[in-house]
């Protein structure tokens, strides 16, 4: 995820490492140390703590009995159904297989 700010750009990273186990970095790229500590992303050990709660409560939901995968919720992930279609059309996809996409992705970051 990419989390841009006065003061720079702050990326986290979420790897499903196995059923159930996820881990989370962060990487913060600092361009102008004197916006650091005001506006948007001043506290950022705060919010990174709270992004790394919500992808552990993502965790448990889908151990939930009443979760079953599907599509993406219309009303609560447009952000990201709106990106995989960007993304898809960038790389070429014709038809929506997010596995197809994300490897032509991968492979156009590497060959360029």
């Amino acid at each position: 995820m990419f989390n841009f700010y006065p003061w720079g750009l702050s990326l986290n990273i979420v790897r499903p490492l196995e059923v159930g186990l996820t881990r989370v970095s962060f990487r913060s790229y600092v361009w102008r140390a004197d916006k650091l500590s005001v506006g948007a992303g001043a506290e950022l050990d705060r919010v990174e703590r709270e992004d790394e709660a919500v992808v552990e409560a993502v965790q448990r939901g889908i151990q939930s009995r009443f979760y079953t995968a599907g599509p993406f919720s219309p009303s609560q992930e447009q952000g990201m159904h709106h990106f995989h279609r960007l993304m898809a059309k960038v790389v070429g996809c014709e038809e929506m297989n997010y596995a197809c996409c994300y490897l032509k992705a991968i492979i156009l970051c590497v060959v360029n």
